[in-house]
């Protein structure tokens, strides 16, 4: 793991460098200090409700394998959000996988499943969004490279999305087809490894219940869409609070820098390219450099401070030890 962070390290060290170079820092302290403090209990209301309704949307995901209280939801997406902030490499999808296989006694890689079908959700959702932001934004010659950048994005983020989704319902539909294979390529393999990958892909198969009652998967695609627009509102609620008259277009598209932004590998929390994605996003409405990067340090401030402030509670309470569910992570990883 050690080299990865050093890279992600790397990423974000030079992103920082480009998002502060020259850039006047009496400014950009005087900007910060405009914000209107009142704004600031919305904002991280706002963020507590994301991490509400991400588990209200798990709990529909994972009620064919079992009906899970909203409490152990609620806290396994929190912890699994502020592991990501201070963890490399994502673990933390991994440690809520672990987490609520641990307290409700259910397969880890079936919870783990359901994880990556909520990716999916997400990504169809931010598709969605990208389509609006292109066909309503008409790019300036400047930006146009940006303009094609995005676009491309967009076109990879189907394709992985189109490749992703076919390979579970392959690997949902011919289960043992799947795992016949994997068994074949795992032929250099010890015995005991080659059936413990065979076990992890049929428990993972397990999770993937691909939603086919229609009131539950109009559920999940209303919370998707609430998650993403919600986020789009604490955008222009930021703004607001800052005395920033952003155009209507302007916080659909950040959304969609900070979502191509934290896809970047970077230090945990996306530092450094959570900023630079935002600040840009601003820049490109006429913002000044100062003004643009104060409003993406606080726009992530507000997100990364009660994320963490949240899950360390969660932890201290329940007495969770991040060292057992990091090593339960790697152990299912060999």
């Amino acid at each position: 793991m050690s080299w990865k962070f050093f890279i992600g390290l790397f990423i974000s060290v030079a992103f920082l460098y480009i998002a502060f170079h020259n850039v006047d820092l009496e400014l950009l302290f005087l900007s910060m200090k405009s914000i209107n403090l009142p704004f600031v209990i919305p904002l991280v209301m706002i963020t507590v409700l994301l991490y509400l309704i991400r588990a209200l949307r798990w709990f529909h995901l994972l009620e064919p394998i079992k009906k899970i209280g909203l409490s152990n939801l609620f806290s396994s997406t929190v912890i699994g959000f502020a592991a990501n902030c201070v963890l490399p490499a994502r673990l933390g999808e991994f440690i809520r996988a672990n987490y609520i296989g641990r307290m409700e006694n259910i397969s880890k890689s079936s919870s783990l499943a359901t994880i990556v079908i909520e990716r999916l959700f997400d990504v169809f959702t931010i598709l969605l969004i990208l389509l609006f932001v292109i066909m309503n934004l008409d790019f300036p010659s400047e930006w146009e490279s940006t303009g094609k950048a995005i676009k491309t994005g967009g076109l990879v983020l189907l394709i992985i999305f189109i490749i992703s989704t076919l390979l579970l319902i392959g690997l949902k539909g011919k289960t043992q087809t799947f795992l016949n294979i994997a068994e074949k390529a795992a032929f250099f393999l010890p015995w005991k490894i080659k059936q413990r990958i065979v076990d992890i892909l049929k428990n993972f198969s397990n999770g993937l219940v691909l939603v086919r009652s229609p009131s539950r998967l109009l559920a999940v695609l209303f919370y998707s869409l609430a998650i993403w627009c919600l986020s789009i509102f604490q955008i222009y609620i930021l703004g607001i609070s800052m005395g920033l008259s952003l155009p209507f277009l302007a916080p659909f598209f950040i959304l969609i820098l900070l979502c191509f932004s934290v896809m970047i590998p970077a230090a945990p929390g996306y530092i450094g390219t959570f900023h630079l994605a935002c600040q840009y996003g601003l820049i490109f409405y006429g913002f000044s450099k100062e003004k643009a990067l104060s409003m993406a340090i606080l726009l992530h401030a507000v997100g990364f401070i009660p994320t963490v402030i949240l899950g360390l509670i969660i932890f201290l309470h329940q007495h969770i030890s991040l060292r057992n569910l990091t090593n339960e992570h790697i152990s299912l990883r060999k």
